[in-house]
């Protein structure tokens, strides 16, 4: 069997290595109203200060940190010149940022436990001021096991019964008196709502406060209803605050959490820990080609599956280009060795994502990898060690594959999903889309990569893969900026169907009857318009019939400005709310076992994950109930050179 080379993937064509700032530049412009048509525009790429030889090896350009601090200096001064409410008439955004001013000495009080702050947190506050009490008295237990207790308030214990600076000081220092004693306290308070109303400006804020006590770890969550009353080119004083929801959970387990990361416990005996693993990823961004758009988020995938059939699971992680991925082989005693070498599956090439899988019906797990342009396929010789089989060339910008026997016919067959057109770079102008292209649509675009569906037709000892894709109907509505397909008999008549979370607008529910698919997402309810990342499948109710959770992006400023009248004023009431979609957040969609689903996001509590980049159904209690873990955040923060 032939050996790959070291650039097996070379010459399918590359993409332009834009920043996460493009995208995110788009969807401001949208939301602020500034950019009138619907193109992204580039941002400044920090791959500009990696050179890279004629031999194909990299050299930092002089003092890499210096470079990326220069550069991050010449991006925050020019946006904060750009994005200035006070300049360009969102009135309710400058006061946004006025009011948050005031709330960060709340958070300030709250991150002390009350020790420090007293006298200006009274200052935030007018003489009339009136309120709930900020930590509801005799709140109801909804929840509790042996490790979660969840208690919630009623709506007696949300009575107006605070008054003056006093008042609310001792308010807020009776919720920082929940957390006593308390080691590694986190605030956030983010402001969702605003809206002028007469002389003073209503708002609404969520509230996170966190901290571990002893061997437990204490959240409170709030919503809290506020009434301004602005001061001119004085701060904002606090008329009225209201706890409109307020909801307390408690874990008690080692250290305070149900997960423990036992990374370093599992895998730091082997080398590549040290020289690959514990190496940051900046680090390594600045000695990796930069090819693709996505190398830069450090996202490819992993599989878990027992490779040499021990009863044990194993763990196989995708790397980015340049970096060998690595085969972990667990131990009877928990830990990982590295094997990926012997194994012979140590590739260098950029792999976005990986299963372990059996695709010839021999009772072990075989190996596929999603490489840029194409995937491939190696065979398990029962031992845990791989041969190449074939490689199946596919979209260039290949994002997730994923496997099911589609057409029941014995073997598994793969669906793999692609973000941009092929060979974008080539015909791209300035970083930006291809030549020609002006008919981008952020909320509803089709534009991008085709997905592909590839069925396995090995036999006799010979892989084979085949393209299907237009001839069982997946090539409708297929270039949509496609992250990752998921398979699952929603319908409970014995094959399986398909859900594709797309990035910018619809996703795909594609129905499958009897190995040919229609997309029935719109007519199903199910089309959920926004920045689809992940989607799992899960029946979270026990009724029978699978439930849908898509994880997408949650943003507070978003949320601001896309209830503000002035907020896409020349656009129809239809592509405002797809718009506004947007920032909502995440989505759980309940199977209603006629053929729809039913929109359960926000009774369920589910919409805020933040920046969701994938999730997952699980009983993390084993209460016998499905629970849901979401991956997500974005490196943010205060020091904008720190987030560069």
């Amino acid at each position: 069997m032939k050996q790959p080379t070291k650039n097996v993937l070379a010459g399918k064509g590359t993409f332009a290595a834009i920043a996460l700032g493009t995208f995110l530049i788009t969807a401001a412009f949208f939301l602020v109203g500034k950019k009138q048509d619907d193109r992204p525009r580039p941002s400044p790429d920090p791959s500009e200060i990696v050179a890279v030889s004629a031999s194909g090896t990299q050299a930092r350009t002089g003092n890499s940190s210096n470079n990326a601090t220069l550069l991050a200096k010449d991006i925050q001064g020019e946006w904060l010149e750009i994005d200035d409410p006070t300049a360009d008439g969102w009135e309710t955004e400058a006061f946004t940022l006025e009011a948050e001013k005031q709330l960060k000495y709340f958070g300030r009080f709250l991150s002390a436990l009350g020790n420090s702050g007293r006298e200006q947190l009274k200052k935030i506050v007018a003489k009339d001021f009136t309120g709930t009490r900020l930590l509801p008295q005799n709140l109801q237990l909804v929840f509790e096991d042996p490790s979660i207790t969840v208690h919630r308030n009623s709506k007696e214990s949300l009575k107006k019964t605070v008054r003056d600076s006093e008042g609310f000081l001792q308010a807020a220092q009776e919720l920082a008196n929940a957390f006593d004693g308390a080691e590694d306290t986190k605030v956030k308070i983010k402001t969702v709502l605003v809206r002028p109303a007469g002389n003073t400006i209503e708002t609404r804020h969520l509230l996170e406060l966190s901290g571990t006590i002893g061997e437990s770890t204490l959240e409170h969550h709030a919503t809290w209803n506020a009434v301004w009353d602005p001061q001119g080119d004085d701060p904002p004083l606090l008329k009225a605050l209201d706890v409109a929801a307020f909801e307390q959970s408690k874990v008690s387990a080692p250290n305070g959490t149900l997960l423990v990361d036992c990374t370093r416990s599992a895998i730091e005996h082997n080398p590549s820990y040290q020289k690959q693993f514990l190496h940051g990823y900046e680090e390594w961004l600045s000695t990796m080609p930069h090819t693709r758009y996505f190398v830069s988020l450090g996202n490819p995938g992993l599989a878990v599956g027992d490779v040499n059939g021990d009863g044990l699971d194993d763990l196989y992680i995708c790397q980015e280009q340049g970096l060998p991925n690595r085969l972990f082989i667990q131990q009877q005693d928990g830990t990982l060795d590295d094997r990926g070498a012997e194994a012979e599956v140590d590739w260098v090439q950029d792999s976005r994502s990986a299963l372990l899988v059996d695709l010839d019906n021999d009772g072990d797990q075989d190996l596929a990898i999603a490489f840029l342009g194409g995937v491939l396929f190696a065979s398990n010789d029962g031992s845990g060690k791989y041969s190449i089989e074939t490689m199946v060339p596919t979209s260039d910008d290949l994002m997730s594959i994923s496997a099911a026997d589609f057409d029941n016919d014995g073997d598994v067959d793969i669906y793999t999903t692609a973000y941009f057109p092929d060979h974008f770079i080539e015909h791209s102008h300035a970083g930006g889309l291809p030549t020609g292209v002006t008919n981008f649509v952020y909320h509803d675009s089709n534009l991008g990569g085709r997905n592909v569906l590839l069925r396995n037709d090995t036999d006799g000892g010979k892989w084979t893969f085949n393209d299907i894709t237009e001839q069982v109907g997946l090539d409708s509505n297929n270039v949509r900026f496609s992250f990752i397909g998921a398979w699952e008999d929603y319908d409970n008549d014995g094959d399986q169907d398909l859900y594709v979370a797309n990035d910018y607008g619809r996703d795909n529910l594609y129905r499958n009857d009897s190995g040919r698919f229609t997309d029935i997402a719109e007519e199903a309810g199910a089309e959920d318009a926004a920045s689809g990342m992940s989607v799992s499948w899960g029946d979270y109710d026990r009724d029978g019939w699978m439930d849908i959770y898509i994880s997408n992006m949650w943003s507070s400023a978003g949320k601001r400005i896309g209830n503000q009248p002035q907020f896409k004023k020349n656009a129809s009431p239809e592509i405002k709310e797809r718009l506004k979609r947007f920032a909502r957040g995440n989505t759980l969609l309940r199977n209603n076992q006629h053929g729809r689903f039913d929109d359960r996001s926000s009774s369920a509590g589910v919409e805020m994950g933040r920046w969701s980049w994938g999730s997952l159904f699980a009983d993390i209690n084993n209460d016998g109930w499905q629970d849901l873990l979401i991956g997500n955040g974005y490196i943010t923060g205060d020091d904008t050179t720190g987030d560069l």
